[in-house]
């Protein structure tokens, strides 16, 4: 759990953030700043649905990371 509880009153731009379910919590939280979340909202976007990588190794990878430091994901 986070120590900033997540905002219920997210912006609609950041609910449609919905092609990663599991980082909801994190865009909610990041909602108490719509400007900052707006940008890692893009940031996620980009660096999750394009590029060579393919996006199923992608998520691997972050899932692995998020294990070996031992925070959920």
């Amino acid at each position: 759990m986070s120590r900033i509880p997540p905002d219920d009153k997210v912006p609609m731009h950041i609910t449609a953030f919905s092609g990663i379910t599991t980082m909801e919590t994190l865009f909610r939280t990041m909602a108490h700043r719509p400007e900052l979340a707006e940008h890692a909202m893009r940031l996620t976007e980009a660096a999750m649905r394009s590029g060579t990588v393919e996006p199923k190794l992608k998520e691997m990878v972050a899932i692995r990371v998020s294990q070996v430091n031992h925070c959920f994901y």
